[in-house]
């Protein structure tokens, strides 16, 4: 028997996305006791997806731009985005549970928006996020393993960087001048918007 749609009004003002409905209730293969939930946004994701999928960790994001299908590695699950706005979020305890977690992306949808129309060019990292390994920043760092960002050494610090467990504004030496030139880089290799996401704030 087919179950009925849960709809849930989440944001009555959203810029782009207001609720959100579970159209379907699985069960996770992964884990026993959890659930696999499909769900569907009131609106469409194509427009904002290039520059949604800039928002999170490089480690963390697959992006596939010529189907702008995302797919995220976050909350200890599995969740894609697909640009008809329907969503795949695996590893879930109950509806409830998933609600709270996607109002938070739902946020951050109507944030890429706003920024869009607001005549912010939102970058499109689409091409970017494939490229960029634990190797590149690691060559944009330091390389003094001086410990201060609380990582043994500055490429497992880099790893951390990519997978969302470390920021990059924890690395001390990057302030230095001496340092000018490794942080222009990594400026290069990130771009502005990347270099946010990771945590660097400009003092």
């Amino acid at each position: 028997m087919e179950m009925k749609e849960l709809k849930y009004e989440i944001f009555e003002k959203g810029a782009l996305v207001k609720s959100v409905s579970i159209t379907k209730i699985m069960p996770c293969m992964a884990e026993e006791g959890r659930v696999k939930l499909a769900m569907q946004l009131d609106s469409t994701l194509e427009e904002v997806m290039p520059t949604f999928a800039g928002k999170f960790p490089p480690g963390n994001v697959n992006f596939i731009p010529h189907k702008k299908i995302l797919t995220l590695n976050t909350h200890k699950r599995v969740i894609s985005f697909f640009p008809s706005g329907k969503i795949m979020m695996m590893n879930t305890k109950d509806p409830e549970e998933g609600i709270e977690i996607i109002t938070e992306f739902m946020e951050k949808i109507n944030q890429c928006y706003l920024e869009s129309k607001n005549g912010a060019d939102g970058e499109d990292l689409s091409g970017k996020l494939s490229k960029i390994g634990p190797l590149n920043i690691y060559n944009c760092l330091p390389q003094i393993n001086c410990e201060e960002c609380g990582t043994a050494t500055c490429m497992a610090f880099s790893m951390k960087i990519l997978s969302g467990d470390a920021t990059l504004d924890q690395c001390k030496p990057l302030l230095k001048a001496e340092n000018r030139d490794k942080l222009n880089s990594l400026k290069e290799l990130l771009g502005d918007e990347l270099m946010k996401t990771l945590g660097w704030a400009e003092n």
